[in-house]
């Protein structure tokens, strides 16, 4: 299991979310404390790089970037995104 932090900047990010977006925000937390390489590369060229993108939300509504830190088990939201 992984750890999964924020950055500050993630931090004002989650706090402007929509209401309609928290639970599906809280839902893609969960899955990257548990599987955070199913995520998409962050570049595609470097399929194994530990930057990596979740969708979450109806229909991919919203986007969150993490950096993985294998040797600390440790997700860190870097960016969030809502589209929705």
């Amino acid at each position: 299991m992984y750890t999964v932090g924020k950055s500050k900047q993630a931090d004002e990010q989650i706090t402007a979310l929509p209401v309609e977006a928290l639970a599906a925000f809280h839902e893609v937390t969960v899955f990257l404390q548990v599987a955070p390489w199913s995520g998409n590369p962050f570049v595609r060229e470097r399929p194994d790089a530990p930057m990596r993108t979740q969708t979450f939300g109806d229909g991919g509504s919203g986007m969150v970037t993490c950096l993985i830190i294998e040797y600390r088990r440790l997700v860190e939201i870097i960016h969030v995104a809502w589209y929705g």
